[in-house]
């Protein structure tokens, strides 16, 4: 701001960016700055940014500044602040190293479970092997190599090896 000598100096600053305020990611609204007549600079505080735990995409809290009284507004009218995300991705991995069924079943569920809720879509890809004549040709089972897909917040769930065939071999 460029002010007004021996005058009260306020400034309008509007809060916005992709990180949520009212205590979810910080804390500061919409308000309006006041400098002392005399003062030169003065300070608009986010509080209260939350280190939460989950795996996230960096945060922006953007504030601009409008509507000087006795001053103008100089080049820089918008700061960005990037609230930097300090958490680890989670780990997948199945429940159990290894199960087994009846061929009669028809159908077998491989439980798999996150570490920890993230708030990104997780993805993994899986690779089917064995012995078991199949990987998808309806020999022996139905399960190709695919990608598990986990939207956010969930964290746990399964692949179905589908279609047991309960031959006489």
């Amino acid at each position: 701001l460029s002010a007004a000598s021996g005058r009260e100096v306020t400034v309008d600053y509007a809060v916005t960016g992709t990180a949520t305020g009212s205590g979810t990611d910080y804390t500061l609204a919409n308000g309006t700055l006041t400098l002392a007549a005399g003062a030169t600079t003065g300070n608009i505080t986010i509080a209260s940014i939350i280190d939460d735990a989950f795996d996230e995409g960096n945060e922006t809290v953007v504030v601009t500044l409008s509507n000087p009284n006795n001053a103008t507004l100089g080049t820089n009218t918008a700061h960005t602040y990037t609230i930097t995300d300090n958490d680890n991705a989670p780990t997948i991995a199945f429940n159990d190293a290894s199960s087994s069924g009846l061929e009669s079943v028809r159908s077998a569920n491989l439980a798999y479970t996150l570490s920890t809720a993230s708030s990104k879509e997780v993805t993994v890809d899986y690779a089917v092997t064995g012995t078991a004549t199949g990987s998808g040709t309806g020999i022996d089972y139905t399960l190709s190599n695919g990608t598990l897909t986990l939207a956010a917040g969930v964290t746990a769930g399964n692949i179905t090896i589908a279609s047991i065939i309960n031959d006489s071999e």
